[in-house]
């Protein structure tokens, strides 16, 4: 999914991810961005001009969670008990732009500032270690930008339905952006956006999936929600703007690759179709010597749908 790729059908999944609710979750007191439930208490650390809220507990060999477009560092909850308990270091990070982290109106939000940005706090929790780094989504571009520009901070990466592996070309990355604006995002309905988590970012319903739904509707009236918005629609340009794929055969990091055979995203269902089967296809090409893998039955949210399979590849990768 090329910068272009995952960022792609991510622009029309984000649009989902952030959207409104008309129904009962919007009767529902407004909840803030501090107030999304997260693995545990965060912490803040400034990098360069931006305070980043970050989750940080265990003793061991560190590993950084990197969540996806619209995300924040809860989209771990499932993962952060299993992981503790087997002698690791865990830090869940809240991109800037989401969840409490600061929202900056004139940041770039590119894949590259990102990965920097994550260097920086690297450099705060863990400034002489290599670190496993796992990302989802947004969060495996992200992820695979940061092991490509700074891969003596990098020990294995572990990429879940990540973007930068599709390609886009120049004109559906025009579409994409012209797709994915502000109003877009503010415009969708509880029913939309439910309809959209069922059909294309969850394999199968559960009360994790709900509570995400639950959280974004209720966010619309927190006093930064227009900003993290802004925020989502800058990283969709950041993806479409900052492709990965041409570089992947160069990376020196050794990588762990999962897609969901139901993912609904992936590849963008809209321009491309096919099935996640054929980006892990280009995955295996673009990078021979990581272990790509397809999960049956799986779909976007690898880490919330199957916990037990990710932490056990993300501890595989951290030994």
């Amino acid at each position: 999914m090329a910068a272009k790729g995952r960022l792609a059908w991510l622009a029309l999944a984000a649009l989902a991810l952030v959207g409104c609710h008309r129904g009962a979750y919007e009767r529902m007191e407004t909840l803030r961005f501090d107030q999304l439930t997260t693995p545990g208490t965060m912490r803040t650390a400034r990098v360069g001009d931006v305070d980043v809220r970050y989750f940080e507990a265990g003793v061991g060999p560190v590993v950084l969670l990197v969540h996806g477009l619209g995300e924040h560092a809860g989209y771990w909850n499932e993962n952060v008990p299993g992981l503790l308990e087997k002698d690791v270091r865990v830090v869940a990070v809240d991109l800037p732009g989401h969840g409490a982290s600061d929202k900056p109106h004139d940041a770039p939000y590119t894949m590259g500032w990102h990965a920097a940005v994550l260097r920086g706090l690297l450099d705060v929790v863990a400034p002489d270690e290599k670190v496993t780094v796992v990302g989802h989504s947004m969060g495996g571009q992200i992820a695979l930008r940061l092991a490509l520009t700074w891969p003596d901070r990098v020990k294995h990466l572990v990429l879940l339905a990540p973007a930068g592996i599709e390609r886009f070309t120049p004109g559906e990355g025009v579409w994409l952006k012209q797709v994915s604006t502000t109003a877009t995002f503010l415009a969708r309905s509880e029913d939309e956006l439910r309809a959209h988590y069922r059909k294309n970012v969850f394999g199968a319903w559960s009360p994790a999936a709900e509570h995400h739904l639950e959280e974004r509707v209720r966010l619309r009236r927190a006093p930064d929600f227009r900003q993290y918005i802004y925020a989502v629609v800058r990283c969709i340009h950041g993806m479409i703007d900052g492709p990965v794929a041409d570089e992947l055969p160069s990376l020196a990091v050794p990588a762990t690759v999962l897609f969901g055979a139901d993912d609904g995203l992936v590849p963008n269902p809209v321009l491309h179709g096919g099935s996640a089967a054929d980006v892990a296809a280009e995955a295996r090409r673009l990078l021979p010597r990581a272990r790509v893998d397809v999960l049956p039955g799986l779909g976007h949210m690898l880490q919330i749908e199957a916990p037990a399979r990710v932490n056990a590849a993300i501890l595989e990768a951290a030994r």
